[in-house]
């Protein structure tokens, strides 16, 4: 079964493959609006290098991972992302790739599309030369909870904490994500907008499972990515059949979208980058 990387990146994991703070805060991502991907990167490895001190200080030898964008840059052109980006670029992108699917065998050294490479983290193998004594000392000491530490107390929960945002999902911030998104939601305004986008979409041939805001703009997509994860193998001469029908439904989503990518690219930006706070 081949699961095409677009489904396997729809979150922001940008540490390297495994890392502490992604474990202590893999909920918290999606939780903060308007952060960049740079801002991401850097406040990731940021609370690497605290970890770091902070396991030193504990005795234990603690090495910052190398960071790893995993989204490809085709993440980006598709969903409720694809909201942020003008016509004329998500055209440019959609023209020759669709939505970043079948492409990524058609052609699978392309950066636009390829899988991120994953280096490997280099505290898997000093936690594994550890004796098992040792060992759970390390794990309570980081707060991994994934190896059975404290994930109250560790040095990667607090630095989780400081950088990346608040783990507790009744957070004021959050309740904060929830009313943006049900004001988003509910707005008359983005309602008839989706509504019109569903129905440009039914007119042209596409199933539109859903016609509510945050939703409507995965449905073609969805139609084309869902198939493939409990289907066999895709081979590459198979892409690159099904290729022109991916770009002509990208193109026709494309077209469809009108007022409703345009309110929420410059009203309800921040929405569309955190959804509605729950991780």
């Amino acid at each position: 079964m081949w699961i095409p990387l677009a489904v396997l990146t729809t979150g922001l994991l940008l540490t390297g493959c495994g890392s502490s703070a992604d474990e202590a805060a893999e909920s918290t991502a999606s939780d903060r609006a308007g952060a960049s991907t740079t801002d991401e990167v850097t406040n990731r490895q940021n609370a690497e290098k605290e970890i770091a001190d902070c396991m030193k200080a504990k005795g234990f030898q603690y090495e910052v991972p190398p960071p790893l964008t995993t989204n490809a840059p085709s993440a980006d052109y598709s969903g409720t992302a694809s909201l942020l980006k003008s016509d004329d670029e998500l055209r440019d992108f959609r023209k020759k790739y669709g939505f970043g699917i079948y492409a990524q065998l058609v052609w699978p050294d392309d950066p636009e599309v390829r899988e991120p490479t994953s280096a490997p983290n280099p505290n898997d193998a000093i936690r594994s030369a550890l004796d098992p004594t040792r060992q759970k000392a390390y794990d309570a000491a980081l707060g991994s909870e994934s190896k059975g530490g404290s994930d109250a107390d560790g040095c990667a929960t607090a630095a989780a904490k400081k950088y990346l945002g608040t783990t507790d999902l009744d957070s004021a911030e959050t309740r904060e994500a929830k009313r943006a998104y049900e004001k988003y939601r509910t707005d008359a305004k983005v309602v008839r907008a989706a509504r019109k986008y569903a129905d440009c979409l039914t007119g042209k041939g596409y199933k539109v499972p859903s016609a509510e805001p945050g939703q409507v703009e995965n449905g073609v997509y969805d139609s084309i990515v869902d198939p493939l994860q409990d289907g066999d193998d895709v081979t590459a001469a198979q892409a690159k059949n099904e290729l022109p029908r991916e770009v002509k439904a990208a193109l026709a989503d494309l077209d469809c979208r009108g007022d409703y990518a345009e309110i929420t690219r410059t009203q309800y930006a921040a929405v569309a980058v955190r959804g509605g706070g729950e991780g």
